[in-house]
């Protein structure tokens, strides 16, 4: 009786070393100096600083990474969960380099508060906060927050859903829409009168008043807009100091001469 041969075939040895070769080549090039990351390049960055792009990809602690070693989309991750990003796509590029893009919030106003002015998206969320020489912040309505009480603005918050609903309603109000003559128009809230315009330079001042959710909901504000074109087009906005809009039945509200 013949035995089977316990040899293995010739063809799964050489499996098992290219295995065992690619294994080795993985470790040396993990191990290698030669791909080690020196170059980050960061585009479409305009408010995410490059040190708080370092601290989600971890680069702080270990700035000069293996490469091989990267989970791209763990930092990725890491990225979105910034206040200042909201796409991001992250990629190696060998020997030694590291590619990141970012996408932001667009801004759609300014919330203004003492001694600090923040960027808004459409959504509320608070971007970052606004420089004056910023060319992206050119032509945004900004609405100056003078309130006590009010709940503090920081990046990666978020604003009242009601004032949001009250400044999108009334920053995308101009001149023009108005029928003034105005060269500008400028936004406010405070704890007397509520949300008021006033037309630049300084001539009139409309009082649109307090919102809220339920009681004084923000879908007046259409009405109110009505009733001051209507005002300045028959007073004429020379003539109008301040007026208050409480549109109620076939009444705007009342109004003072200047």
């Amino acid at each position: 009786m013949q035995r089977a041969s316990a040899g293995i075939p010739a063809r799964r040895i050489a499996a098992g070393v290219v295995a065992i070769a690619a294994a080795g080549a993985i470790y040396g090039a993990a191990a290698s100096p030669a791909f080690q990351l020196k170059r980050l390049d960061l585009e479409g960055a305009r408010y995410t600083s490059q040190s708080a792009v370092d601290a989600a990809l971890g680069l702080t602690s270990t700035p000069h990474p293996n490469l091989f070693s990267l989970d791209t989309a763990r930092l990725r991750r890491s990225l979105l969960a910034l206040p200042t990003v909201s796409d991001a796509q992250v990629a190696v590029e060998l020997p030694d380099r590291l590619v990141v893009h970012i996408a932001e919030p667009r801004p759609i106003l300014v919330w203004a508060t003492s001694g600090a002015r923040w960027l808004v998206d459409v959504a509320g969320l608070v971007i970052a906060a606004a420089s004056p020489a910023d060319p992206a912040t050119s032509g945004l309505p900004v609405f100056a927050d003078d309130r006590t009480g009010r709940a503090p603005v920081a990046p990666g918050g978020t604003l009242d859903p009601t004032d949001l609903a009250v400044a999108r309603r009334l920053g995308a109000l101009t001149p023009r829409l108005l029928g003034s003559a105005a060269s500008g128009l400028s936004f406010e809230v405070n704890d007397a009168d509520g949300f008021a315009i006033a037309s630049v330079p300084k001539g009139w001042l409309a009082v649109f008043g307090m919102y809220t959710a339920t009681l004084r909901a923000p879908d007046l504000i259409p009405s109110q807009m009505q009733c001051l074109s209507s005002l300045l087009a028959q007073v004429g906005e020379r003539r109008v100091g301040t007026v208050y809009l409480f549109p109620e039945g076939d009444q705007c509200g009342t109004y003072t001469t200047r």
